[in-house]
């Protein structure tokens, strides 16, 4: 191993071919927390070697060289290049190489522009010689990113005669242009010294940055060196420890380490590097699948943090000699989880339920959901499946119970699924949930969920998409019975929003003050309807923009708003017709007709999301 301090000049100013490795992630570098500070340090650089150059024509006097961190380099073994190219892996450091390369292609391209000679001496720093390019238009460059998508956007952000259009999105093109923007503006700060600035901004970029090289000898383990570095630009993330795991067991197991890349890319996409879940728990959505993965591997509560460490214990553990099968594996999960967050369908099974299970935001049953939607059986048993998930989920949501036990509950129906033996996953999973008896992981009886829909607020402190997602479904279940008649575009596409019949400010409407109550209730008159207000009885769906005008409006005025409502649901229908088409409309609407409204709502719910008796 051999430590060196060197300039972009002594890297790059030789027949050269940096290459990055493809247990490498993407070019990921960002203009507020990497290419700002660095240019702004490169121009700094460049303006002190500017002023000297006015008094005694020396650029290099008084500039003192800014230090830009260090770098990992291995030699590799010579490929289809010429013999006079040497070809060194980057280890560690390709993001400041390529950015370092992006920044000096983007002044030649500059001074090239201004017809700077200069410009020549740049284009020495960027590509190699003519005659050391070879045939391959990827060998004209001093390096090469490992990304096919880095790979095509570093093409045409390097070479002035190709177009960036294709790639503008691409982080390699934004960079590249917008080094050039601010390199132009500095070049012609005034123009008359652009000349002059060009050559002091060769000088900063070429000679005053300077790199600590370590070069690895060929005993050397360039993987494992790379697994245990603290990356100084952006903190490698659990995938890209998890890529570099694979390749590296691939390598040794003798496993084509190519098909190991290309099972992996799809979760290298931009898709995979967005976030989800809600505060400190947040993360991208490949380490959150990579999480999900291992817990239903493993059958086991895994920490956030501990995910790669358990990863590769795992891996070494139960899957030694099958790399190739864990990768693929995990692109076969990773379509499932992909396909669970987008809604979309890979079988013809699952989409009301993903649906609903997102609004409930219960994401620490996934692990059981990927499995079940791998190996649960026929689609007529994972349905079944989901279905009895779907109740323990709402009835408990309903009756205000909490979900602390869920990822325990999840661990044990995993373990009971792999081991179901002849039976269906769906029994397996009722059988298990019908037969608890604490609280914390009760299946809510009939009773219990009838209860608290005619006497408790509808689903406590839940979202507003909560309390709609359950009158959505009995709107459907409307639509199936009494109310086949009423139809139109999918609920959930639709412009509806949740309407308390008797408005939660009564009090300051026009709407009668509640009867009074028998001396023995523990509740007030007044505690009694505000409680019933937020019950299921008293709320409806309606088209959006008539929240709005129906608000604190009196029932009498109500009840005409309400047929005038474009979109004719059951909900509304059953509302002013109680129970069927011909019962007349309440001339009033109180405390009871709240109550015999929950009661007849309540028994549509448990039949949506029933349990065993």
């Amino acid at each position: 191993m051999e430590v060196q301090l060197l300039t972009p000049k002594d890297l790059f100013d030789q027949s050269v071919r940096y290459v990055v490795p493809d247990y490498q992630r993407k070019y990921v570098w960002e203009q507020e927390k990497q290419w700002e500070p660095l240019l702004d340090d490169v121009l700094n650089l460049a303006e002190q070697a500017v002023e000297p150059a006015r008094r005694s024509g020396d650029a290099t006097e008084t500039v003192h060289p800014h230090f830009m961190g260090s770098i990992i380099l291995m030699p590799m073994q010579p490929s289809e290049l010429t013999s006079r190219v040497a070809q060194i892996a980057i280890v560690d450091g390709q993001q400041r190489l390529l950015t370092l390369q992006l920044m000096l292609d983007a002044a030649q391209q500059e001074c090239e522009n201004r017809r700077l000679d200069v410009a020549r001496e740049f284009t020495r720093l960027v590509l190699q010689r003519p005659e050391d390019r070879g045939d391959r238009g990827e060998h004209d460059f001093k390096m090469w990113p490992t990304d096919p998508d880095d790979q095509a956007a570093f093409r045409h952000a390097m070479r002035n005669d190709l177009p960036t259009d294709a790639y503008e999105k691409e982080r390699i093109v934004e960079a590249h242009s917008w080094f050039a923007e601010r390199i132009g503006q500095w070049l012609d700060r005034p123009p008359k010294k652009t000349k002059q600035r060009a050559t002091a901004l060769h000088s900063a970029l070429a000679e005053h940055i300077q790199v600590a090289v370590i070069m690895l000898g060929n005993e050397d383990d360039e993987q494992i060196i790379f697994e245990t570095l603290n990356s100084r630009g952006t903190e490698l993330g659990t995938f890209e420890l998890v890529k570099n795991f694979l390749l590296r067991e691939a390598k040794e197991q003798n496993v084509d380490r190519s098909s190991v890349v290309r099972l992996l890319k799809p979760l290298d996409n931009q898709w995979w590097s967005r976030t989800t879940g809600s505060g400190r728990a947040r993360r991208p959505h490949v380490e959150a699948f990579l999480h999900h993965w291992l817990t239903m591997e493993t059958t086991q509560e895994i920490k956030l943090e501990q995910t790669f460490r358990r990863f590769r214990e795992h891996v070494s553990k139960t899957r030694n000699g099958e790399i190739e099968r864990v990768a693929e594996d995990l692109a076969k999960f990773a379509g499932h989880y992909h396909n669970i967050q987008t809604a979309d369908r890979s079988r013809d099974f699952g989409e009301g339920f993903v649906r609903r299970w997102k609004v409930l935001q219960t994401d620490v049953f996934t692990p059981l959901i990927l499995w079940l939607w791998e190996h649960g059986g026929t689609d007529a048993q994972v349905d079944r499946a989901f279905d009895v998930l779907e109740s323990y989920m709402v009835r408990r949501l309903i009756c205000s119970l909490d979900t602390r036990g869920y990822g325990a509950m999840t661990l044990e129906l995993l373990e009971l699924v792999k081991n179901r033996g002849r039976r269906g996953a769906d029994k397996v999973i009722s059988e298990h949930l019908a037969s608890q008896r604490s609280e914390r992981e009760l299946w809510p009886t009939n009773a219990h969920v009838v209860h608290s829909l005619v006497n408790s607020k509808l689903l406590g402190p839940a979202s507003a998409a909560r309390t709609r997602m359950v009158l959505e479904a009995v709107e459907q279940a409307f639509r199936r019975s009494q109310w086949r008649t009423l139809g139109g575009a999918e609920l959930a596409k639709r412009p509806l929003s949740v309407e308390h019949i008797m408005p939660r400010h009564w009090q300051s409407s026009r709407w009668a003050q509640p009867k009074a109550v028998s001396a023995s209730s523990d509740e007030t008159a007044e505690q009694i309807r505000n409680r019933l207000v937020h019950s299921i009885g008293n709320l409806t769906l309606v088209h959006r923009r008539y929240n709005s005008r129906l608000s604190d409006t009196a029932w009498t005025d109500k009840r005409v708003l309400y047929r005038e409502d474009p979109e004719r649901l059951a909900l509304t229908a059953d509302l002013l017709h109680p129970g069927r088409a011909t019962a007349p409309t309440p001339s009033v609407w109180d405390e009871e007709q709240i109550q015999k409204r929950s009661a007849r709502l309540a028994k549509r719910v448990i039949k949506i999301w029933p349990r065993p008796s």
